[in-house]
């Protein structure tokens, strides 16, 4: 008689759907990373030695040679750079030189470092922090929940690189997408090149053309077009100095008064006093590419500052002073003729408003809020 196993199936085994789920996502961010690399050692292939060397003669085939396996070498070096230092925050410990055994004390102490620092802030006014991560975060800094980590100066979740683009990889993605479209030029040129000669030949009535120089030109079309659209907006964020988040979302800034407090005019945010992290299109360019112009092109580390803090445009922070100011002198005024109004109800006269104070954590303000109050009956 057939003896069956009364748990469930598969109970002792150590496939658990945990395994699988880990199993899955490995091969989720390792496949395009293996399709980029061998589109790319195909199409050098193609270009360098089926073109270059075999198709070509003279001038054309050194430059073909030279520039193909140039950029071939900077695009996958680059490749590696991006996915190399990808998913870098901020210290789970959260303050530098913190004791694991005291997570209050390294909370306090982070948010302490960030408090004078920083120029961002939540929608309510009170200091950024990450609950999933456990610590403060600093200024430009999100969190990545593909990554399961928060990212330094975060411009987004890249699919092909199964990673995050942020402040230690921000230049190589950068150059890799301008390797990327010189080397579809070349390649574009190239191809085209031999596939004109071969049809003016009219070697297509003797013999059949190589299908790799045929897939070249078209890959080559298709990529090049749409790497460089994006490359188009990601220099047009580059010489803003906003990542893409920052370009789709609005970005809120602190100020002496609480975001909940403002009435008379709009809190300080990205779209209200514009971006703060503005400093000319020059310097844009030199925080992520560096002063140096002879490495600016080049996949070596030349980002300036830390990834915590940043210059900011002093013209904006002004007018975040001046705005604040103006809010808390209407505010102010406002608050006096609430008291009159106040000292008028406690002497028989009902006030049409009463006010309900509440401190700010984060500023240590006085949030006002205003509620119409209840007339009192006659008796």
């Amino acid at each position: 008689m057939l003896q069956y196993p009364r748990g469930p199936v598969f109970a002792k085994s150590r496939c658990s759907p945990r395994a699988v789920n880990a199993v899955c996502c490995a091969f989720a961010s390792l496949f395009p990373r293996v399709f980029v690399n061998v589109l790319l050692t195909w199409a050098a292939y193609v270009l360098v030695i089926d073109i270059g060397i075999r198709a070509l003669a003279g001038f054309g085939r050194v430059v073909v040679v030279f520039f193909g396996t140039g950029i071939y070498v900077l695009s996958v070096s680059s490749y590696f750079l991006i996915v190399r230092y990808a998913g870098i925050g901020p210290s789970r410990s959260v303050a530098p030189g913190g004791d694991e055994d005291a997570p209050e004390t390294d909370l306090e102490a982070g948010r302490a470092a960030l408090l004078p620092q920083g120029v961002m802030a939540k929608e309510n006014g009170q200091q950024r922090y990450c609950s999933k991560c456990k610590c403060w975060k600093p200024d430009r800094t999100h969190h990545c929940s593909t990554c399961g980590t928060c990212v330094l100066r975060m411009d987004h979740h890249c699919p092909w690189f199964s990673s995050c683009v942020g402040y230690d990889n921000h230049k190589y993605f950068i150059l890799f997408l301008i390797y990327v479209v010189g080397f579809c030029l070349v390649s574009f040129f190239a191809s085209g090149i031999v596939l004109l000669d071969w049809i003016d030949r009219s070697e297509y009535l003797d013999t059949y053309i190589s299908l790799n120089w045929v897939f070249l030109f078209i890959v080559s079309i298709i990529f090049g077009i749409a790497v460089c659209i994006f490359l188009c907006y990601q220099l047009y964020l580059l010489f803003s100095n906003k990542t893409t988040i920052e370009a789709m979302e609005t970005q809120r800034y602190k100020s002496s008064v609480a975001s909940s407090s403002y009435r008379y005019s709009q809190a300080p945010s990205s779209e209200s006093v514009g971006n703060v992290f503005d400093l000319g299109w020059r310097e844009n360019f030199r925080q992520v590419m560096g002063d140096n112009a002879w490495t600016w092109f080049l996949p070596v580390r030349t980002s300036k500052g830390n990834g915590t803090t940043f210059p900011t445009n002093g013209k904006v922070l002004n007018a975040i002073r001046r705005q604040a100011q103006q809010e808390a002198q209407m505010l102010s005024k406002l608050q006096g003729f609430l008291d009159r109004g106040a000292a008028s109800a406690s002497v028989g006269r009902p006030s049409n408003v009463v006010i309900a104070n509440e401190e700010d954590e984060y500023t240590g303000r006085v949030s006002v809020e205003f509620r119409p109050s209840e007339r009192r009956r006659d008796d």
